[in-house]
């Protein structure tokens, strides 16, 4: 056989189930046979019996040989070479390819760029649309479990028995039916409404995903009129009817289970919180604008004026003012929700 010039790779032989290192040579010849010498031993094989790790970086390469036993070097160029030359079957585009990208920082950064791109684009478009079409399969038993086990927790941790008068709930819950009564809606969901007092949560209305409705005693205080309440009404409807509690839970989760699959682990997530927070806030205000849509055009429907929405939110402001960067506001800015229920009268 005819030894190939420069057709030898120095490294370290270690025998299976033995630590101990012996200094080896691997010789490589044209017809693919493989010499590896140590100053005892002397192993003869054909390269086709042989298992090369791929290249990663600089770090050693390992050969396995039939026997069990192991081959390394640092001497990858020469591996490759060997490789090329002898057993080009044995060569891996899509190492080849991987070993390209982490060799040069241009292709890391632009690799890099595309994958924040790609990431982007699933957040930012088809992450939601998957998890609208499930909040739309969840059947009705599943929404009324959740919106139990909520206001159950609500119940335990902020909310007290009503202390409004009889005679004050009796006409809320008047005007309760009458709003259901003109809402398209109406037929494709139980909606019930529950008065709550609480000194932690304040002027409130919020929906349940089943259609459960929350009012607090404070935001009773505040309803100076029958539209006031009906274009509130209105908005939280809008969250029952597009599934904005199930999607919001979805959004939550699926967030945390993308940050823990790129970055690894739950405590590396932490380092991202900012990132996350912005991106549910995007949805949320979302949410919120298709809620005031919703509700602009039920008043539209129903000949009410916006100047109740505004009024009954102007008065919340004064109760329970919130200065938060429209950054990080879960809801729109208080300009732009109450010119569009300015805008019904134009």
């Amino acid at each position: 056989m005819t030894l190939t010039s420069g057709s030898n790779i120095k490294g370290t032989l270690y025998n299976k189930g033995i630590s101990t290192p012996h200094a080896a040579t691997l010789y490589y010849f044209d017809n693919g046979d493989i010499i590896i010498e140590t100053e005892s031993t002397t192993k003869k094989m054909h390269i086709s019996y042989l298992t090369i790790s791929p290249r990663v970086a600089n770090t050693q390469r390992q050969i396995i040989l039939p026997d069990g036993d192991m081959f390394t070097t640092h001497d990858n160029n020469t591996v490759d070479s060997m490789i090329a030359k002898i057993s080009p079957q044995k060569k891996n585009t899509v190492q080849s390819l991987l070993f390209y990208l982490e060799s040069h920082v241009t292709a890391i950064m632009a690799l890099i760029a595309v994958s924040i791109i790609v990431v982007y684009i699933f957040i930012q478009f088809i992450f939601p649309t998957i998890v609208t079409h499930i909040a739309f399969s969840v059947p009705t038993s599943t929404l009324h479990l959740i919106s139990e086990k909520t206001l159950e927790y609500l119940d335990n941790q902020f909310f007290t028995q009503t202390q409004l008068p009889q005679t004050r709930i009796y006409t809320i819950k008047t005007q309760f039916k009458e709003f259901i009564a003109t809402i398209p809606e109406k037929n494709k969901y139980t909606f019930t409404l529950y008065f709550r007092h609480s000194n932690f949560i304040g002027p409130n209305a919020f929906a349940l995903p089943d259609g459960t409705f929350i009012i607090t005693d404070d935001f009773v205080k505040l309803i100076q009129h029958k539209h006031e309440l009906f274009t509130i009404l209105a908005h939280e409807t809008a969250h029952v009817v597009y599934r904005h509690g199930v999607r919001n839970i979805l959004l939550n989760s699926g967030l945390l289970v993308i940050a823990i699959a790129i970055f690894g682990d739950v405590v590396s997530t932490t380092t991202i919180g900012l990132p996350l927070l912005l991106i549910h806030n995007g949805y949320s205000r979302e949410f919120e604008r298709q809620a005031d849509s919703f509700a602009i055009d039920y008043c539209k429907k129903n000949h009410i004026s916006g100047k109740h929405f505004v009024n009954l939110y102007k008065r919340l402001q004064q109760k329970a003012p919130v200065n938060v960067p429209s950054l990080l506001s879960t809801h729109p800015s208080d300009e732009e929700r109450l010119s569009s229920f300015m805008a019904i009268e134009k």
